[in-house]
């Protein structure tokens, strides 16, 4: 009879560890009693006995501590619960954070949308840009109000009440792009590495075309998406935290309750 490959054999050996520790000792011996059996008698390639023999023991040895923790999850329903019921809150969680994060950020497109569609309806209609565009000059790396910038045409700056220094700062060209055949655009902008803003665009129809391009820092909004953040893992490590503990507490007293004594005949 042929005896299995030292060094394959070897390594099946060892990696037998993988399973239960209980069911190894139970079934070490004549699972490789039957690896040698199976190599004496196998009509096929050694590569493709090996493959198999690897791949049907990570899959039985996964299968067997699955079924290992479901046996005692069973035995203690007590964290069972506390699993299902952090589960629970975790998926409930973490969207709703998810979604209010989002609402918090298409909040800060107000009031920009409603200033770009009135700027450019009025100067569709013909009325000039200075008398609509306020003559302030606001930084926008400091500043938290809405500025105002009017482009021509081809994308170049006619009129801005917002500066990154003494520049008046300018999209990337993608922006115009894309108005050229949609009359409106929303999106984030980021001028610079530490300056976001919440921009919304606007065509400019009529004898003087161009765009109209509202926009906010987004600061504000920042410091509230962080506080949304760091309040939700708070919230969810304070909740785990006190559903683990009672549990353990809760499974400690019932353990140490006396079982009634059987009754006497």
């Amino acid at each position: 009879m042929n005896r299995p490959n030292p060094i394959l054999f070897a390594l099946y050996r060892g990696a037998l560890r993988v399973y239960p520790s209980r069911l190894r000792l139970l079934y070490q011996d004549q699972m490789l009693q039957t690896v040698r059996d199976a190599d004496s008698e196998r009509s096929y390639s050694a590569l493709y006995f090996w493959l198999y023999l690897f791949a049907d023991l990570a899959k039985s040895s996964i299968k067997e501590r699955l079924l290992m923790i479901s046996k005692q999850i069973l035995a203690h329903p007590i964290f069972f619960h506390t699993f299902a019921l952090g589960l629970i809150l975790t998926l409930w969680g973490f969207p709703a954070a998810m979604t209010l994060q989002g609402a918090m950020r298409s909040a800060a497109d107000q009031p920009q949308i409603q200033m770009a569609q009135n700027y450019a309806s009025e100067i569709a209609s013909g009325k000039l840009a200075t008398d609509l565009i306020p003559t302030v000059h606001l930084d926008l790396s400091t500043s938290l109000e809405p500025f105002t910038i009017l482009y021509d045409a081809d994308g170049n700056p006619l009129r801005s009440s917002g500066y990154i220094g003494e520049a008046v700062p300018t999209p990337p060209p993608g922006v115009f792009t894309y108005l050229r055949t949609h009359p409106t655009d929303k999106f984030t902008w980021q001028p610079q590495p530490d300056l976001r803003i919440a921009a919304v665009a606007q065509r400019v129809d009529g004898t003087h075309p161009g765009f109209i391009l509202v926009g906010r820092s987004l600061t504000l909004v920042q410091q509230q998406e962080n506080q949304l953040r760091r309040g939700t893992f708070i919230t969810w490590f304070s909740l785990m935290a006190l559903l683990i503990g009672g549990a353990a507490l809760l499974n400690r007293a019932q353990s140490a309750t006396p079982r009634p004594a059987a009754a006497q005949g």
